[in-house]
């Protein structure tokens, strides 16, 4: 099966997890990511904002913000097919950025390069190694490249399944779960 298709079939798959599943998934995802340990020890995170039938992590970010850790969102760059994480104090500073999902304003600080921060990682669907089934633009697997810290995997548990790997696929540290 090629990524394109898995791709399609995955995007079914999670779109159709009924609302009260999704709402109880998410809640049971929200409490592993907040007391698991590269979480609490971080003092930096990198997150995302949730698009679609994507986990809503949005209680995640917002206990970042409320214990005082910096909290950096994406701006995608489509025309270099990018990332640049930009700090951000409250998600009311969200606007309308590239591919229709929010983001910071460009204007906001860039994230550096720090060991002691986490970027939690969108997918489709991760494997057991870490690796990812994304959404084809590429733009985590270029920013993981570089990234020093720990990447933590974020799907459902109905997610975590076998997925084409290519060269230039970067694996996460930790893939978290509803359970």
């Amino acid at each position: 099966m090629t990524k394109q298709t898995l791709r399609r079939e995955l995007i079914a798959r999670r779109n159709a997890i009924p609302a009260r599943d999704k709402h109880a998934f998410d809640e049971a995802l929200n409490t592993v990511v907040i007391a698991h340990p590269s979480f609490q020890q971080a003092s930096t995170v990198l997150g995302f904002v949730p698009i679609g039938s994507e986990p809503d992590i949005t209680p995640v970010l917002e206990e970042a913000l409320r214990l005082g850790k910096a909290l950096y969102l994406p701006c995608c760059e489509p025309n270099t097919r990018t990332m640049t994480f930009r700090q951000v104090s409250s998600l009311s500073e969200l606007i309308p950025g590239a591919h229709g999902i929010p983001g910071p304003p460009k204007n906001n600080s860039a994230f550096s390069i720090q060991h002691s921060a986490l970027c939690l990682v969108p997918g489709l669907a991760f494997n057991d190694a870490g690796f990812r089934l994304g959404y084809g633009g590429g733009y985590y697997d270029r920013f993981l490249a570089n990234f020093q810290g720990t990447a933590m995997g974020i799907c459902y548990a109905a997610m975590r399944q076998a997925v084409p790997q290519d060269a230039y696929d970067c694996a996460v540290d930790i893939v978290i779960s509803e359970m």
